[in-house]
């Protein structure tokens, strides 16, 4: 293998990545507006909690792309509660208006081993609430707006620069009873400085024997009723956050973490309101980047702090106030 070849593979691998972390970024006010709660999400009114272990994955340095000693351990605790708080239907038109409160929070120990420098912090924590509404303005089509604020910090100096602002608007259109997408812009102060962000909403389901849902930017799915009480799927979901941190390298305060898995997701109907999940599987990439509050760095080419390929595994119960049908 030629030293030009060797010069040019790391090269390859920095830029692919890169580009994964920018749309990471454009998508993580998007995430961040409802709870990521894995295999457990809520996809109506209701409660969910979950538990996600991730083992000891050894770290990887971004100047060369190296395998190093250094390991990190994740356990994460998720909550996450959506209310319905009323909906009209005007029986002339047939138009819909309804209001929702949602919830969330997330709490990350982070376990470090044999690192030589300090780099990632030890617990991360988000919590927010967020008000959506949406009415439809045609046959078929509709609007929804958001708008959240949060808590994103790493619990060493809690201040005004934790409180992340979120909002936007999203008009909807339903193609069919299986298909809709949406396009939007997105309002967030997590760059420091108020911007707006394009958003993009994708959804799909087949209602064949083996169920395909895709749920952009969440998660692309196949599931099987195995019976009336059980629920088997294969789900490769997406992950997002950004935290204001204390103690960065090079004294950056914004922590973008990023994550991809894949993984089998079994769901039990113990009853028409409760259900029990387990999930398990691999993380396919695990990346965090800091850089500065500006608007400057939001697109700049930063170090990218990997961890190897590693596995998960995740439990969790959702309340459905709404009877499963």
């Amino acid at each position: 293998m030629s030293l030009q070849y060797q010069h040019r593979q790391p090269m390859q691998l920095k830029k692919r990545y890169t580009c994964l972390l920018i749309t990471f970024f454009a998508l993580t006010p998007l995430q961040e507006l409802w709870a990521q709660l894995g295999a457990t999400s809520l996809d109506g009114p209701g409660i969910g909690i979950s538990v996600d272990y991730l083992p000891a994955s050894r770290y990887i340095r971004p100047e060369d792309s190296v395998k190093t000693r250094s390991t990190t351990s994740q356990q994460r605790y998720n909550f996450g509660a959506v209310f319905s708080l009323g909906s009209h239907v005007d029986t002339a038109t047939g138009k819909v208006r309804n209001w929702t409160l949602a919830a969330s929070g997330s709490y990350t120990k982070m376990q470090h081993k044999d690192y030589d420098n300090r780099i990632f912090p030890e617990e991360l924590l988000d919590a927010q609430l967020a008000l959506q509404h949406f009415r439809s303005i045609g046959n078929r089509w509709g609007m929804v707006s958001v708008l959240s604020a949060g808590l994103f910090t790493d619990m060493e100096k809690i201040n005004n620069k934790d409180i992340f602002i979120n909002g936007g608007v999203l008009f909807v259109k339903q193609h069919n009873p299986r298909f809709s997408y949406g396009i939007g812009a997105m309002f967030t102060n997590t760059f420091g400085t108020p911007m707006l962000l394009p958003a993009i909403l994708l959804k799909w389901q087949t209602e064949s024997k083996f169920r395909i849902d895709v749920n952009f930017p969440e998660k692309i799915s196949v599931s099987h009723r195995m019976n009336k009480q059980t629920d088997l799927a294969l789900a490769f979901r997406m992950r997002g956050s950004s935290y204001d941190v204390e103690n960065a390298p090079d004294k950056k305060r914004l922590m973008g973490y990023s994550e991809l898995s894949v993984g089998l997701e079994n769901t039990w109907h113990l009853s028409r309101h409760i259900d029990f999940v387990a999930s398990g599987g691999s993380i396919l990439y695990s990346g965090t980047t800091f850089r500065e509050k500006s608007l400057s760095e939001m697109f700049s080419d930063k170090p990218m702090h990997r961890f190897a390929t590693n596995y998960f595994f995740s439990g969790g119960l959702r309340w459905n106030f709404l009877p499963r049908k």
